[in-house]
């Protein structure tokens, strides 16, 4: 199967892609490196420098020929979130938009969401 993981430069998605490749999945990790490290991403999955904000993640979601969106991607910054509201909804609601908006165009199959209590 061919997947992109949101996030995928931080803790938890870099082991969620390290995992679906040590299964023969095709990985595409799509991460801004705000919180992520590029060197956290794993060895064999291809990286997009992106937030899921752009116009160019979507593109990649809807022309990717991806079967499954596993999205990490969040702003999580509990001290960011009461100082900036809008800019959490812009990230964290707005992106999930934009995402599964070109999720549904592009045919992906299923889509996982995972979120935290810093996020929830």
């Amino acid at each position: 199967m061919r997947i992109v993981v949101t996030g995928g430069a931080g803790f938890i998605g870099s082991h969620v892609a390290e995992a679906y490749l040590a299964r023969g999945h095709e990985v595409v990790v799509l991460d801004s490196l705000v919180h992520g490290k590029r060197e956290n991403v794993p060895e064999g999955a291809e990286f997009h420098h992106l937030d899921i904000r752009d116009p160019e993640a979507a593109d990649l979601l809807r022309d990717g020929g991806f079967d499954i969106l596993n999205h990490h991607a969040a702003q999580m910054d509990v001290r960011v979130s009461v100082h900036d509201p809008r800019f959490d909804a812009s990230v964290n609601v707005d992106g999930l938009l934009n995402l599964l908006e070109a999720a549904r165009i592009g045919g992906v199959k299923r889509v996982l969401y995972v979120s935290s209590g810093g996020v929830v």
